[in-house]
C-alpha cells in the first residue's frame, strides 16, 4: 500500500507538475519529493495506530549503547557496500560517455531495463532478508536454508522471465523509451547485454537479502568491494578492447562476482551459524 502511493503521487504529480504545467525537471523533482513526504507520513501513521496499544519500552532497552552500536555498524557497512555500487554505476556511465552521445544514451536505456529487472528481483531479496533473519534470531538452521532456496529458486524463475521478455520485445521498448532513430539503432546492437543482466545479477541481489536479514554486514561489505575491484580490472580490460560490448561484459563480470562471492562466504557462515 505504501509503495501504491509513494509511487502513484509520484507518477500523477510527475504528468501534472512536469508536463502539463510545465515546471520541467523541477516538476518532476518535487513530485518525487511529494511522494516521499507523503508516503512517510503514512507510514508512521501506521506505525504509531499499530504500536499505540503495546507496552512501553523499558528504558535500559531504549538506551542500550551495545545494540545501539551493532546497528550503527551495520548500516555503516550497508553504506559503504550502497557507495561502491554507486561508485561501479558512475564508472560504467562515464566510461559509456567516451564511445560518445549516442552510445552513452543508447546505454542509459538499457540500464532501465536492469534497473526495472532489479526492481522485481528486490522484492526477493527483501523476502530473504524477512525470512533469514527470522531464522538468525530463532537459531533455526532448516528455515533459513529453506528461505535461501525458496527465494532463490523464485528469484531465478523471475530473472528468466524478464531475459525472454527483453530477448522477445526489447526493441519495442526501447522504442517506446526514445524517439531518436540513432539511439534505438545502436540500444538494439547491445539489447542482449541488458537482456542477460537480469539473470546474471539475481544471485547478488538475493544473497544481499540474506546477509542483511542476518546481519552479516561485514562479509557483505568486504564482497562489494572485491567486486567493485574486480569490476574496475575488467572494465579497465575489456572496455578498450571491445569498446562497448566489454563495457557490458564488466558489468556482468562485477554482477556475477558480487553474487558467487557472497555464496561461498554463506556455506562458511551457515556452518558456524548453527
Amino acid at each position: 500500500m505504501l509503495q501504491l502511493v509513494l509511487n502513484g503521487i509520484n507518477i500523477a504529480l510527475c504528468i501534472l507538475l512536469g508536463l502539463e504545467l510545465g515546471w520541467g525537471v523541477a516538476g518532476v523533482a518535487w513530485a518525487t519529493v511529494t511522494g516521499e513526504f507523503v508516503a512517510m507520513l503514512l507510514g508512521l501513521a501506521i506505525v504509531i495506530r499499530r504500536f499505540r496499544a503495546a507496552p512501553a519500552l523499558p528504558r535500559h532497552r531504549l538506551l542500550d549503547m551495545s545494540a545501539f552500536l551493532r546497528m550503527l555498524s551495520l548500516n555503516r557497512d550497508i553504506m559503504i557496500r550502497s557507495f561502491s555500487l554507486l561508485a561501479a554505476f558512475a564508472l560504467f556511465t562515464r566510461q559509456g560517455a567516451q564511445f560518445g552521445t549516442v552510445m552513452l544514451a543508447a546505454n542509459a536505456v538499457l540500464m532501465n531495463f536492469f534497473l526495472i529487472a532489479g526492481y522485481f528481483l528486490d522484492g526477493f531479496a527483501t523476502a530473504a532478508e524477512q525470512l533469514a533473519g527470522r531464522a538468525i534470531g530463532a537459531g533455526a538452521a532448516t528455515p533459513f536454508r529453506q528461505a535461501v532456496r525458496l527465494t532463490l529458486f523464485w528469484g531465478f524463475g523471475l530473472a528468466g522471465a524478464a531475459t525472454l521478455v527483453l530477448l522477445l520485445g526489447g526493441a519495442d521498448l526501447v522504442a517506446l523509451i526514445t524517439t531518436s532513430e540513432d539511439v534505438r539503432a545502436v540500444a538494439d546492437i547491445y539489447l542482449p547485454w541488458a537482456a542477460f543482466t537480469a539473470l546474471s545479477g539475481v544471485l547478488a541481489f538475493q544473497m544481499d537479502g540474506v546477509f542483511i536479514g542476518a546481519t552479516w554486514s561485514r562479509d557483505m561489505r568486504n564482497m562489494m568491494l572485491l567486486s567493485f575491484l574486480v569490476f574496475s580490472a575488467a572494465l579497465l580490460t575489456l572496455a578498450p578492447a571491445f569498446g562497448n560490448h566489454g563495457l557490458w561484459a564488466a558489468l556482468h563480470v562485477f554482477l556475477l562476482v558480487r553474487g558467487f562471492s557472497l555464496l561461498a562466504i554463506l556455506r562458511l557462515r551457515v556452518r558456524t551459524a548453527f
